[in-house]
């Protein structure tokens, strides 16, 4: 029986790997990571995210300013087309992983619908209920 789940853990790899989402994703974190502009909008990006953290670890207040810098810099992330395409891909991918992922803890816990179908992306707004 092992040798069967393992089959098809195999197969869902397999289809994973060669998803549409998963393509996308990495040919645009691969645009992405060829743009000067992007990747100094991302390293500008983590060392504010940085600073913040070490004044939140040292107990010091988070000033508007800093506020206003992180604004600023998020902004500039939003409205770099390479950057916020490879957000999207991002998303699309790690939706399709929690909706197999949700696929498999139903299963296991036994929650299906009377004919055996579990709920769908957008829960049980599909169905009667489980």
């Amino acid at each position: 029986m092992s040798s069967d789940v393992y089959e098809k853990a195999q197969l869902l790899a397999d289809a994973i790997a060669g998803s549409s989402e998963l393509k996308e994703l990495r040919e645009t974190e691969k645009a992405m990571l060829a743009d000067r502009e992007a990747q100094d909008i991302i390293a500008e990006f983590q060392d504010s995210q940085q600073s913040l953290a070490e004044l939140q670890r040292e107990g010091k207040e988070i000033t508007q300013v800093d506020r206003n810098k992180v604004a600023e810099i998020e902004q500039k992330v939003e409205n770099n087309h390479l950057i916020a395409a490879y957000m999207e891909a991002q998303d699309r991918f790690t939706g399709m992983l929690d909706y197999v992922n949700s696929l498999l803890a139903q299963a296991i816990a036994g929650e299906s619908g009377s004919d055996g179908a579990t709920c769908g992306t957008d829960g049980c707004a599909t169905c009667s209920g489980c």
